[in-house]
């Protein structure tokens, strides 16, 4: 009877402690929370059972807001593709020179895997699933990165400060495929004076990339 008690108040002080967030806010804790389970687990193993473990919910209450696990899935890419294209664009943007511009997104990236390291493990798990249904998307969301890459090669090449016969799209791929190299770096925990000597040697490489 005792046992029964305990059980029904533990029950109790459960459901109290799930009222205390709006709806809103749940939603926004459960994706958080998914964010962390596809870091964990991939994006092609993650569950509502995983996310409600780490929510300290039910899985039920996980299935309100994302009621199938297509739903759970989108919604994480959906953060972590917005996320990052805010950061590319963000650094991306202005009238500094070329090497300043594209340092700043170097050093902003290396930097968001220790600020938001579920976000990134999430973003290089997208990048390698080349079976997955979600490639497609992953590549719709790197030819933006080239985009927005392309066109500062394109205005150092106006501004004279960058060669002719540079190729602006072949500088764009290699400078965007370096940040996987310097996600990798800091969860290494790579001193900061190599992150920073790898960082200026990675972006001068993508400044002189030549048609050959």
């Amino acid at each position: 009877m005792g046992n029964d008690q305990s059980t029904q108040a533990n029950f109790k002080n459960d459901r109290k402690r799930s009222k205390r967030l709006s709806p809103e806010k749940r939603k926004e804790q459960l994706l958080q929370c998914a964010i962390t389970a596809f870091a964990d687990h991939g994006i092609s193993r993650a569950t509502h059972a995983h996310v409600a473990d780490r929510a300290g919910t039910s899985v039920s209450t996980v299935h309100a807001y994302f009621r199938r696990r297509e739903d759970l899935q989108l919604a994480v890419l959906n953060a972590v593709e917005a996320h990052l294209l805010e950061l590319v664009e963000s650094c991306l943007a202005g009238r500094d020179s070329v090497e300043v511009t594209l340092d700043r997104l170097a050093t902003r990236f290396a930097a968001e895997a220790s600020a938001n390291p579920d976000l990134i493990r999430v973003w290089l798990d997208w990048s390698t699933g080349v079976r997955q249904d979600v490639w497609p998307r992953y590549l719709e969301l790197l030819d933006q990165f080239h985009f927005y890459a392309k066109a500062v090669f394109a205005r150092g090449k106006r501004e004279g400060t960058l060669p002719r016969e540079l190729n602006t799209m072949a500088a764009a791929r290699l400078y965007i495929g370096g940040g996987h190299t310097l996600a990798l770096m800091q969860f290494s925990k790579v001193s900061k004076s190599a992150m920073k000597t790898f960082t200026m040697q990675f972006v001068r490489s993508a400044m002189n990339v030549q048609i050959k």
